[in-house]
């Protein structure tokens, strides 16, 4: 063992040691702490290293262990992290021929074991992305760095393949992945099953100290956080999956926060709660039935739309969600401020239309009330989460909906975990083990959506999950990132909007709203376009 390894290794042990210390008996504790704070929520990650994770989970880890270049705030401010200023053609940041991007850090950041960031580790962090070695859920922004170097230890220079508009808030920032340490990593030729997932040492203002794997992970604030050590000395993140049960816990005080509750049709149970705060706040994100456009079944666009016409989606998304939600403008959620609505219009409920559509495509009608097409009944397994209540009655609103038109919907329920899995752990989503799947899911900070659409980014290598693949739609999508220019950028996806809309690889049910629950007590918090925990850092906790 080499000099450099022995003391990153005794680094960490003596971290691990102090925060178990200061941890006691944490397993047992409840909220009401002045010290502690206990949030639930329905998910537990398959990682907390979060380059290995996917969606809110990876950007929830990021925020609460490690830092970002940049990230936003609960304004919708694209702000500073770890860099001191957001790189522009104006400041020089970027380049003329929009190539290059040059980022300058602050000095004096560290990690949780004391050793210096700099820019040497954001190189290391955009190369360990693009490594293929690595287990990633996508590259997407990474893999248009041609080249990334350190000139000096709070310099970064990136350049490019091309220019590429979407850059600043997808690398290294929370819709992409964090700044990892490369002195505990680099070692190591990938980084998939390392101990480190599990007990990862960042530079943000929390450091785990035990992970009770099925049941909760528990952070201690980091004495090393740049800003300050945060006032609130520990948090505990439990794992429950049932919304019932997280709102007992609520009610009992033996959790002082829900993040990101899952069932908005719970939405007026928490606002009801004494004692709490509950906020709802709009996120780029959409609430989806995704297609899988490779499976027989669900591969002509006249199918996919007609399986969407059949759907009063607009009376499923009111009844289920109790107000929570609307389905008007739900492409909003997906294309922010590119968003078209006469390119992309909402999905009209039109069972007739699905019939024709149905009959145009050679599935006619059996005695048995349901389709049939060379011998083949025409049948669809619709694929959602377990134990949240609003995706169970929307599965079974869909199959209703479809079997007035002659589908058949065969229902299956996954847990989260299971569910979010990625392809290469046996995920049905990522894995593409269905014809129709209820899925929400983040977009990202950027109208840009060649992570979802992409030929390129079909699963493994990327978040497609309709597996959807359109020669002009790689056209539209790579135009679309080339440029700095917002007008053009606006004119590219309305034409991509139109082409989705005719191809239908996803159909949109509403607009994803973030639902967090916290404590009266809690003083700091606010939600933003990167999640409830972007501040975390800066909460702070009265005495009862």
């Amino acid at each position: 063992m080499n000099a450099t390894r022995a003391r990153s290794l005794a680094s960490i042990a003596l971290l691990v040691a102090m925060a178990m210390t200061m941890t006691g008996c944490t397993r047992g504790t409840v909220g009401g702490s002045r010290d502690v704070l206990v949030i639930a929520q329905q998910w537990e990650p398959m990682s907390l290293n979060p380059a290995l994770e996917n969606g809110t989970s990876a950007t929830e880890w990021g925020l609460l262990l490690f830092s970002y270049l940049v990230k936003y705030d609960d304004r919708g401010r694209l702000v500073t992290d770890v860099a001191t200023e957001i790189p522009s053609l104006r400041n020089g940041g970027i380049s003329a021929d929009g190539l290059t991007i040059t980022y300058h850090l602050h000095g004096g950041i560290r990690f949780a074991d004391g050793r210096p960031l700099t820019a040497q580790d954001c190189v290391w962090s955009i190369d360990a992305i693009n490594n293929p070695r690595n287990n990633v859920q996508s590259r997407f922004g990474y893999d248009a760095v041609e080249s990334a170097r350190a000139p000096n230890a709070t310099t970064l220079v990136l350049r490019l393949k091309h220019p590429f508009a979407p850059l600043i808030s997808v690398v290294l920032a929370p819709q992409g992945f964090p700044i990892l340490p490369r002195h505990l990593l680099e070692r190591y030729p990938d980084i998939n099953h390392v101990a480190f997932n599990a007990l990862p040492v960042g530079s943000g203002p929390y450091v785990v100290s035990r992970w009770y794997h099925g049941d909760r992970v528990v952070l201690q604030a980091n004495p090393q956080y740049w800003r300050g050590r945060p006032a609130i000395s520990s948090l505990v993140i439990r794992f429950v999956a049932d919304p019932q049960t997280a709102i007992n816990l609520l009610q009992t005080h033996e959790a002082d926060g829900y993040f990101n509750e899952q069932s908005y049709a719970d939405y007026p149970i928490l606002q009801g709660l004494t004692g709490y705060r509950v906020t709802s706040t709009p996120q780029n994100a959409v609430g989806a039935i995704i297609f899988n456009t490779r499976d027989p079944v669900t591969a002509d666009p006249r199918v996919r739309m007609a399986l969407a016409e059949a759907i009063d989606i607009k009376t499923v998304v009111a009844k289920t969600y109790r107000g929570a939600l609307r389905s008007g403008g739900a492409g909003r959620g997906l294309f922010l401020w590119a968003y078209d609505p006469r390119s992309y219009p909402d999905i009209p409920y039109d069972p007739g239309g699905a019939r024709r559509l149905l009959d145009e495509s050679g599935w006619k009608l059996g005695n048995d009330g349901v389709r049939h097409k060379d011998g083949r009944s025409l049948t669809a397994s619709f694929i959602l989460q377990a134990q949240t209540p609003g995706d169970v009655t929307i599965g079974d609103n869909v199959a209703q909906y479809e079997r007035a038109v002659g589908v058949r919907v065969l229902l299956k329920q996954f847990n989260i975990t299971q569910f979010v899995a990625p392809s290469t752990l046996g995920g049905p989503v990522y894995g593409g083990k269905f014809q129709m799947a209820l899925y929400p899911f983040e977009n990202g900070d950027d109208p840009d959506t060649t992570d979802q659409f992409a030929c390129s980014n079909v699963p493994p290598n990327g978040y497609n999950k309709s597996r959807f693949c359109d020669p002009q739609a790689d056209v539209l999508l790579r135009a679309g990132v080339r440029t700095y220019d917002r007008a053009k950028r606006k004119a590219l996806y309305s034409k991509l909007e139109a082409l989705l809309y005719r191809k239908l690889p996803i159909a949109l049910l509403y607009q994803t709203r973030q639902v967090n629950t916290f404590t009266q007590r809690l003083h700091g918090q606010s939600t933003s376009l990167s999640g409830a925990f972007w501040n975390v850092g800066a909460w702070r906790l009265s005495p009862r």
